[in-house]
């Protein structure tokens, strides 16, 4: 009543309010961020099952392969509901994926280079880890093929996702295991000729 009593409509400003979506993008940002990781993880699930990416009941090799992928998108996501598109290229079958157009368009005319010397410097490889796999692609295509870093693994990111834009690619190709990644690379250098 005291509420009432002491509203009045002249002192409601004439301006119209408004929701400012990308800074309640950003908040959410934040505060998945805050997360703890196992938490992190599990709010992921839902939205991957939704997507078809995850059936209803996780398998061993999907639970393994969220456990190590959560961490890697957890402080590049601003909404949960981005999940599918960062992550369903880990748990898609080999001969699945596609490529975006974004993806097929930023592809430079040296690609198949590129690819021909990852595989080159990915197929003898012994210890498939992050690391070790950022050494060789430097080796191959940095340091042999002259391209700049920033440019350097673009077809690469794109061959094993098929997207421009994944979580950090070493560890990508550290997930995916040796078999599936140089499968993936082996099918877009085809396609490249």
């Amino acid at each position: 009543e005291q509420l009432v009593a002491h509203f009045d409509v002249h002192d409601v400003l004439a301006n119209p309010a408004r929701f400012d979506l990308k800074k309640a993008t950003a908040i959410n940002g934040t505060h998945v961020r805050l997360l703890e990781p196992a938490d992190f993880r599990d709010r992921l699930v839902p939205y991957l099952q939704a997507a078809g990416v995850l059936g209803e009941t996780l398998t061993e090799r999907e639970a393994a392969v969220l456990d190590q992928a959560a961490p890697l998108v957890q402080e590049r996501m601003n909404l949960l509901g981005e999940a599918p598109e960062l992550l369903s290229f880990l748990f898609a079958a080999d001969d699945e994926i596609e490529l975006a157009d974004d993806a097929r368009k930023q592809l430079k005319d040296s690609a198949g280079d590129v690819l021909r010397a990852a595989l080159e410097a990915l197929e003898p490889l012994e210890d498939w880890r992050a690391p070790a796999l950022e050494t060789a692609l430097r080796e191959a295509i940095v340091d042999g093929l002259g391209i700049k870093p920033r440019l350097a693994f673009g077809p690469v990111r794109t061959a094993v996702s098929g997207r421009r834009i994944s979580p950090p690619l070493f560890e990508s190709l550290e997930i995916l295991g040796k078999e599936s990644s140089l499968a993936r690379i082996r099918a877009l250098a085809g396609q490249l000729g």
